[in-house]
């Protein structure tokens, strides 16, 4: 089959331009393009098309490859305080170290200065006399009885050994004479001269010392990490065995390796097609590689592409790091949920932070990880703004956040059915007030209040708006979720409506599986807070599928010696984060400083509902034969709003048939739709009464 060509006009904006040919005439041949479909198309530009480019362009102009004019450590505060914190540290510890050993350094310098000096005698008299060399070939002369090498040898050290004896001679004679002038001038005060003995004494020593017995005691029996270098740095990426990674020459540096707050930051350019998260999935072979700790070897992606990797690496192990002093601990603090405020620090000692509106939060992590204190550091953050009413239940029974009652609504503390039913009441609640908030922010929307349809910081602070910010606290969720399963439906459905309307809720598990964290609430957090985990399932679970093999995880850090350590996403990217942990006064400070912020009142919330009797207000909603979920749904939320918000035909059905009422065909009004019949509840209720 033969192939036609296909022809376009190229001069399609300029009508002057001859047209492609066709049966009407022919036309200039370079004014055309034949595609051909067994060539391809054209891709190269014409070669006559040259761009016109500016000095700009040619030096890139682009300013973020400058070299900064001050060290990075040097632009904040923050890090200026912490290095200066850990060079004085260091110092001290030096300085301490060896002062407390001096007297040993003492004895050793005696014992080794008098050899040390006869040491450097003779090298002064060996280098004065030529020996160097000559003595052994003439010893070998002598040997054979080689007389006349013997001499030649003899005259040439005689020779050279002449002019250094003379040099030797004057260099000595000045020495005495600068010496005496020195003394008798007064230049040199006598403690000088104690200072030069001593120093000459020191040389003595240290020549006269044995090669493997030194004069001072090494600071630390382990390998000291003093710098990070360009060869470790290759050496180690090399060593992952990245595919396309064999030679540390592939390994490129944008930038020099510097010092970065309490530690080095080396910025590499990965070979081309190697991404970075390559090697971050591959941190525990970084640190094997560097031979330091886990916690002190931090692999990131750059911020430039995807094959950028900035490698930072501590002066020490982040678990011996000292926790930055807290912002918050200031006299003057205040907070709002609407801007973002410091809740913790990352490894290089910078602190986090996060805002509280459109954002919900899950933290988990096991026994001894510093999961409940996490949740105090953000619930700490809230309670200085003084808007904020606190809803919080905890279910380990032991009162973690019994400070915080004064500030509460509601508080919830136990493990019993009281505290499940009171912990459900609370989602219940919430979700009617969603419910209530909704129909509020329309109005103030109309009304032009809230232009984008969410509740803005004036509408949350303006008085009996009902807007202000709400903050749910949940510890140790996997009790009620277990306990309860439509609790666990109310907060996935809660979290997806609570962003917008300056509802927060933070959630605090130590047990995540599917059965006591629903995978749809873990996507619907906004914010996912992992601390120490055991293995790849609980990590995934709490940071969503896959993170672990991005190498986003919490298994890296140990109960209790890492606790408060995690990794949080959600905000630009996922940063490890140490939570800030207040000892008992600074935390009952920051507390009494939010009680009085609010004027020492207790907030005033709605009241929680009460428990309801499901089968009791079916029966009531139903007509004489029964009623259809369809119509019974409505007319619950319609009459109990609190106990029965946002409530759809199926969740009641389900609920009900958990209650033992059966779901069947129902005609009402001359309809048969699926619901319940009216005499089945009158039986349910009866039987209820005999027992």
């Amino acid at each position: 089959m033969a192939i036609t060509p296909i022809i376009f006009n190229s001069n399609e904006d300029d009508p002057t331009r001859p047209a492609a040919p066709d049966q009407h005439g022919p036309a200039d041949a370079e004014s055309y393009t034949v595609y051909r479909p067994d060539q391809g198309a054209p891709v190269d530009a014409p070669e006559e098309a040259e761009l016109t480019l500016t000095w700009a362009d040619a030096t890139s102009g682009d300013a973020r490859r400058r070299v900064p004019l001050v060290p990075t450590w040097m632009l904040s505060a923050h890090t200026r305080r912490a290095t200066v914190r850990a060079l004085v540290d260091d110092a001290g510890y030096y300085a301490a170290f060896h002062a407390l050993r001096a007297p040993k350094y003492g004895g050793r310098v005696l014992l080794y200065a008098p050899r040390g000096a006869f040491r450097l005698a003779r090298r002064v008299l060996r280098w004065a006399s030529a020996e160097e060399g000559n003595w052994g070939l003439r010893q070998h002369a002598a040997s054979k009885a080689d007389a006349y090498t013997w001499q030649a040898l003899n005259r040439t050290r005689s020779k050279e050994s002449k002019p250094r004896w003379m040099l030797l001679g004057a260099a000595s004679l000045a020495m005495g004479v600068g010496a005496k002038v020195l003394e008798v001038s007064g230049v040199v005060p006598p403690i000088g001269w104690y200072a030069a003995a001593v120093g000459a004494v020191a040389v003595a020593a240290q020549a006269g010392k044995p090669a493997d017995a030194p004069i001072t005691d090494r600071v630390s029996d382990a390998p000291k990490f003093v710098r990070l270098t360009a060869e470790q740095v290759r050496a180690a990426l090399v060593s992952l065995r990245l595919a396309g990674l064999t030679d540390g020459g592939q390994v490129e540096f944008p930038s020099p390796i510097h010092r970065d707050g309490p530690g080095w930051l080396a910025r590499v350019n990965l070979p081309l097609g190697i991404e970075a998260v390559k090697a971050i999935e591959k941190r525990a072979a970084l640190s094997s590689a560097l031979r330091l700790p886990v916690d002190q070897v931090w692999p990131t992606a750059g911020p430039e592409h995807a094959g950028q990797l900035d490698l930072w690496v501590g002066y020490q192990p982040a678990s011996k790091m000292g926790t930055p002093r807290w912002s918050l601990l200031a006299d003057n603090a205040v907070t709002s949920v609407f801007t973002e405020e410091e809740f913790g620090s990352d490894e290089r000692q910078r602190p986090v932070k996060t805002s509280g509106f459109a954002r919900s939060f899950l933290l988990g992590g096991q026994p001894g990880s510093g999961k409940s204190y996490a949740a105090r550091a953000l619930g700490l953050v809230f309670a200085l703004d003084p808007t904020v009413e606190f809803k919080i239940a905890e279910f380990k029974g032991t009162g973690d956040f019994i400070d915080f009652e004064p500030l509460c609504s509601t508080y919830v503390v136990g493990v019993d059915d009281e505290a499940i039913r009171q912990g459900a009441a609370i989602l219940t609640w919430a979700l009617g007030e969603a419910e209530r908030r909704g129909k509020r922010i329309l109005a103030a929307k109309q009304a032009g209040h809230a232009p984008e349809g969410k509740v803005t910081p004036e509408l949350a602070r303006k008085k009996g708006s009902g807007l202000h910010p709400i903050v749910i606290l949940i510890d140790e969720a996997h009790e009620l979720f277990a306990a309860d399963k439509d609790a666990a439906d109310a907060a996935e459905r809660l979290i997806k409506r609570a962003r917008a309307l300056n509802i927060i809720v933070i959630l605090a598990t130590q047990i995540p599986d599917k059965n006591s964290l629903p995978p749809n609430i873990t996507r619907c957090v906004t914010n996912r807070w992992c601390l120490s985990v055991a293995g790849q399932v609980e990590n995934d679970m709490i940071l969503g599928t896959g993170a672990y093999k991005r190498g986003i995880t919490g298994t890296v850090y140990r109960p209790v010696v890492d606790a408060g350590w995690g990794v949080m996403t959600g905000g630009p990217a996922p940063t490890s984060v140490r939570s800030q942990y207040p000892t008992p006064d600074q935390a009952a400070a920051i507390l009494a400083r939010a009680v009085a912020l609010r004027g020492g009142r207790r907030p005033i919330g709605t009241d929680l509902p009460a428990a309801r009797d499901l089968v009791a207000d079916l029966h009531d909603v139903s007509a004489d034969n029964g009623q259809h979920w369809s119509v019974a749904a409505p007319a619950l939320t319609e009459r109990w709003p609190n106990a029965y918000p946002t409530l759809t035909a199926e969740a009641l059905s389900d609920m009900a048939r958990g209650l033992g009422v059966t779901s069947q065909g129902v005609k009402v009004a001359g309809r048969v739709l699926k619901g319940y019949r009216r005499d089945e509840l009158t039986a349910i209720l009866a039987q209820r009464g005999q027992s």
